[in-house]
């Protein structure tokens, strides 16, 4: 018996000598992998009454796409040449590589002009920045629950004098598998240039802004979040109006700067080196001049988060707008508009690589490398192809596609992307050899 019970204190303590060696004995990290990362993805796409405005509704990804009206129960493929679409919104879903688009055109009429729209995938928070409901502007949140499930809102409005107290914006319920309007008016009436934040406390949703008046209408997407440096890519070029809304949605007052970040330089916008903005609230700031009818990108820059969007009109008063989006940072498939430009803004510090490779279905037309200096804008142009894969790993790149003539149609359509599908991961594995 004392043998054994000798041996067994022996073993526990030759355990212990053994886990308190390998204690000190240092991790050791293999060499970085990439993981492809697989799953599905749904986006939600605008609409119209097609009797009034025929709309076109584009998908892409590295597979097949399904899709549905709002409201629908069955499904259909969706392809880069587009389907008809109804008067909802439109589903779709495919891998985390998907992305779609809406258009229409009109050559006369009360819609004379062109859109042209990203589809963004449903959130729990979305905001449009510098709607403005008056008498010349109709303006209408179009809230979509894709989701079986009922999903429940907040709607909050934020002037130039703060946030605006409204009735009837909170608490919205929003049917599975359907699509709310909110009207502006009278909630905001006459307030000047606003922002909406579309919350969810209850599910999620995707939201546009559906903004009408006499020179036609426009599909508004959400901006980016809130923050101390926020980018715009997709600047028109030409002349027209070009306003920037900024909104400040944090509970101190801010200062903000505006960059232009042009073909082969950047420059302070002349009269946005130092614009004030209180808490909970939205200015405007005119950049017609400043922008010299480039095409570019812009970096505002501030001491509290911040989120914007820019206002433009093309020659002919069409509306187009551009929203802050977060980086595109990874790989997407998105339908290629021919005739277009793709619009690659880089506010970093670094030079940044897109590869862009454009595709006939699942044929290559051809692939290039685009580098984009710091601080600049360059434009690619979208001449062939049915959808285009891009893919950077810049943390800072933004990206935006505009066109202003569609179906020999003459306007201005902005489609801003981001961020992209993660497509593979990098992975650094550690070796712990207290695990071994």
């Amino acid at each position: 018996m004392r043998s054994r019970a000798w041996r067994v204190a022996l073993a526990v303590v030759v355990v212990a000598l053994m886990a308190v060696g390998l204690s000190f004995v240092p991790a050791r990290t293999a060499s970085q992998v990439a993981i492809p990362v697989s799953g599905t993805q749904s986006v939600v796409c605008p609409s119209q009454e097609p009797a009034l405005l025929p709309v076109t509704v584009r998908a892409t990804d590295t597979g097949p796409v399904t899709g549905r009206a709002i409201g629908a129960s069955s499904t259909g493929p969706v392809t880069a040449t587009g389907i008809s679409a109804t008067a909802r919104p439109y589903f779709l879903s495919g891998s985390q590589s998907v992305a779609g688009t809406s258009h229409a055109t009109s050559a006369s009429g009360p819609d004379k002009g062109l859109w042209l729209a990203s589809c963004s995938a449903p959130s729990s928070e979305q905001s449009f920045v510098g709607l403005v409901a008056d008498q010349t502007h109709v303006v209408t949140l179009m809230i979509t629950n894709p989701d079986p499930t009922e999903a429940v809102v907040d709607v909050a409005f934020y002037g130039a004098k703060g946030r605006i107290t409204t009735q009837g914006s909170r608490g919205l319920k929003v049917l599975g598998n359907s699509t709310r309007p909110l009207g502006l008016a009278p909630l905001v009436n006459d307030e000047g240039p606003v922002t909406a934040v579309v919350e969810a406390s209850q599910g999620r949703a995707s939201t546009y802004a559906l903004v009408e008046s006499a020179k036609g209408s426009d599909w508004v997407s959400a901006s980016g979040d809130a923050a101390t440096v926020t980018t715009i890519a997709g600047v028109p070029g030409g002349t027209g109006a070009r306003v920037l809304a900024v909104s400040n949605l944090s509970d101190r007052r801010a200062t903000f700067s505006v960059d232009v970040l042009a073909g082969s330089e950047s420059f302070t916008a002349a009269g946005a080196d130092a614009v004030s903005i209180e808490p909970q609230s939205t200015v405007t700031v005119t950049l017609d001049a400043a922008l010299r009818g480039e095409v570019a990108g812009l970096r505002i820059t501030a001491t509290q988060p911040v989120t914007a969007a820019l206002w433009s009109t093309s020659a002919e008063g069409d509306l187009g707008v551009s929203p802050s989006r977060p980086a595109f940072k990874g790989s997407s498939i998105i339908p290629v508009t021919v005739g277009s430009v793709l619009v690659a803004t880089n506010p970093g510090t670094e030079p940044a690589t897109l590869t862009v490779t454009l595709l006939n279905g699942t044929s290559v037309v051809e692939s290039q490398d685009v580098t984009v200096n710091p601080g600049t804008s360059t434009q690619v142009p979208m001449t062939t192809g049915t959808a285009a894969q891009l893919t950077t790993t810049s943390p800072d790149l933004r990206l935006t596609t505009l066109v202003t003539t569609l179906n020999g149609v003459t306007g201005l359509g902005i489609a801003a992307w981001g961020p992209g599908g993660p497509g593979a991961i990098d992975v650094t594995p550690t070796l712990e050899p207290t695990l071994a």
